[in-house]
This record gives structure tokens, C-alpha cells and sequence, in this order.
């Protein structure tokens, strides 16, 4: 043997590191989480053409009843909608990398999407079903015409879920007397209603009488609907955060630059206190405060953060690739 034997190329190499168990089982990992990353991404691109596919009937029947009877509203709004939300989850997954996690922080008008389609959903009860709405009769010099207009008791409970929203959007109302005020107001507003005892209430504060038809219901409706569309699924998309395996980038605006972070050692922590306005109306939403290290520490909250818990669990499945993988 030769004093440079070891550096022969003849001489047989050690290959049991590459042959042992621990590493054949991390060959066969990925091999096999291969094909299951490609099937949750054709699920997931299928679903998307099925939203759309649904949003297209949706508007198309609205279109197509405007010719026959009346034109409903609300399938075309609820359309629009699942068009947004389609939108939403395609610039999520174009802006994300493939190993991270995307999410954003709405506005409170997120939660106001009862009014919009309870205002909505009436204007199309009054216009085709006569047992929702009450006629009187407009008469001029020349003929003598119907107007329809909403049931008191419609009117009235259209009224306690717009209230009832707009209080729990604007006041914290913490723990479970949140939910239990809620469905207390919305309960009573409906007991009343089919007891029929708005009207002596009304009487007593000045014999009010409502009339309202279903122009207004829809006007109502879309100058609310046009504003939460464009904030929920454009301007709130312009603030979110980037969550990677080894990186954190926060972007306050797009355009005015971003801050990135090392995962290590960041905390996340959720708030859920107001049930209502988390559970009820943002489809389990809530806040984030995201704490970072080191000597540029801060404490960031995320406001209204949509599905938070879905959120949190895809962060808990990234954490576990750092050191795996790239960033």
C-alpha cells in the first residue's frame, strides 16, 4: 500500500452512511410525500374550478330570472362573493411559497356581511312571495297603482340583526355574555315578531309606521355589499404576513417595503374573546399577536385573522420543516 492510498480512486468507498435505515426511511418519506403533495394540489385547484363553476350559476340564474319575473339579487350577490373568495385563495397561493403559509388581517367591515344580505334576501321575498310583503294603493289624477312594502315584523327583525351586528362589531363584549346577549336580542326580536307585539311597542313611541319596499332593501344592500366586497378581497390583502420555515416577512402595505424575521424563537399567541364577532360572524376568526426575539423585538397583533386555527396549525407543521428544508 502506497502513502496515498486513502486518495486512491480504486480504492472501495464507504457507503453504508447512504445505505443505512435511518436514511433509506428519509428517501421513502419523501418519495411517498410526493405524490400526496400532487394530489392536494390538484384537489385543492379542482375545488377552485368548482367555486367558480358555482358562482357562474349563481349570476347566470339571477340574469336569467331578470327576463322571466323579477330580478333576485341575491344569488347574484352571493355569486359575486364566492367569486371573491375564489380570487382570495388564488393570489394566497400565487404569493406564497410552496414550504410557507400566507394570512392576512381584515378590517371590522368583514363582520357586517348579515346586514348587506339580510337586506338582500328581503328585497327578493318582498318582490316574489306575497305572504312577506303588504300592499297599499297609490292613487294620482291619472291611474291607481300597488306598492308593496315590507311586513312590519320583517322590517323590525332586519332591524335587532342590524343592531345587534353593529354592537357587537364596535363593543368588546368578552366570554360567553357575548353569545348569550346575542342570542337573547335575536330571539326576543323574533318572539315579538310572531307575537305581533311590535306594533303596541311602536304606538307607545309615537304610533311610528314603517313602510319600506324593496327598493330600498336593495339600495341598502348595495351600499353596503360594494364597499365590504372591495375591502375584504383587495385593500385587506395589501397587509399580511409570510410565515416560512426559517423566515417571518411582514408587509404593512405593498409598496412600502416589508420586515423579515427569524422563526426561531417567534410566539404566536391567539385571542378569541369575543365570541360573537369571532365565531358567529367571522366564521372562526380572530386576533394574533405575534411576538419576535432579539434586539429588534416587538410584539405585532394581526387583527381579524380569517380561520385562525387553520392558521396556526399549517405554522405548527412548518416549524417542524426548519432545519429540513429551504427556505
Amino acid at each position: 500500500m502506497t502513502e496515498n492510498s486513502d486518495f486512491n480512486d480504486d480504492a472501495p468507498r464507504d457507503d453504508s452512511g447512504e445505505n443505512s435505515p435511518l436514511r433509506m426511511d428519509e428517501k421513502n418519506k419523501v418519495a411517498n410525500d410526493a405524490p400526496k403533495r400532487g394530489s392536494a394540489k390538484s384537489k385543492k385547484n379542482k375545488a377552485t374550478l368548482n367555486y367558480g363553476i358555482v358562482a357562474a350559476i349563481l349570476i347566470l340564474s339571477s340574469l336569467v330570472l331578470s327576463f322571466v319575473t323579477e330580478f333576485a339579487i341575491t344569488p347574484c350577490a352571493i355569486g359575486v362573493t364566492i367569486l371573491g373568495m375564489t380570487y382570495y385563495s388564488w393570489k394566497r397561493k400565487r404569493d406564497c411559497s410552496e414550504k410557507g403559509i400566507i394570512f392576512y388581517s381584515h378590517s371590522q367591515i368583514m363582520y357586517l356581511w348579515p346586514i348587506w344580505l339580510g337586506a338582500f334576501v328581503i328585497s327578493d321575498l318582498i318582490s316574489v312571495f306575497d305572504m312577506f310583503n303588504r300592499s297599499l294603493e297609490n292613487t294620482t289624477l291619472e291611474e291607481t297603482e300597488l306598492i308593496t312594502f315590507a311586513l312590519p315584523g320583517v322590517t323590525l327583525f332586519h332591524l335587532v340583526v342590524m343592531a345587534v351586528v353593529i354592537f357587537f362589531t364596535s363593543v368588546n363584549l368578552r366570554g360567553v355574555w357575548a353569545m348569550v346577549f346575542a342570542v337573547s336580542a335575536i330571539a326576543l326580536g323574533l318572539a315579538f315578531s310572531v307575537w305581533n307585539v311590535w306594533n303596541p311597542i311602536l304606538e307607545r313611541l309615537g304610533d311610528l309606521k314603517l313602510y319600506v319596499n324593496s327598493d330600498f332593501y336593495r339600495a341598502m344592500g348595495v351600499v353596503i355589499f360594494i364597499p365590504w366586497l372591495f375591502v375584504v378581497f383587495v385593500f385587506d390583502l395589501r397587509r399580511y404576513f409570510h410565515f416560512r420555515p426559517s423566515q417571518v416577512t411582514m408587509v404593512h402595505e405593498i409598496g412600502e417595503g416589508e420586515k423579515t424575521f427569524d422563526s426561531f424563537g417567534v410566539v404566536m399567541e391567539k385571542h378569541r374573546d369575543n365570541y360573537v364577532q369571532h365565531m358567529a360572524l367571522g366564521f372562526g376568526s380572530g386576533d394574533l399577536s405575534i411576538s419576535t426575539h432579539g434586539g429588534d423585538s416587538d410584539i405585532i397583533t394581526f387583527r381579524n385573522v380569517f380561520r385562525i386555527n387553520r392558521v396556526l396549525k399549517e405554522v405548527s407543521k412548518i416549524r417542524e420543516k426548519r432545519g429540513r428544508s429551504e427556505v
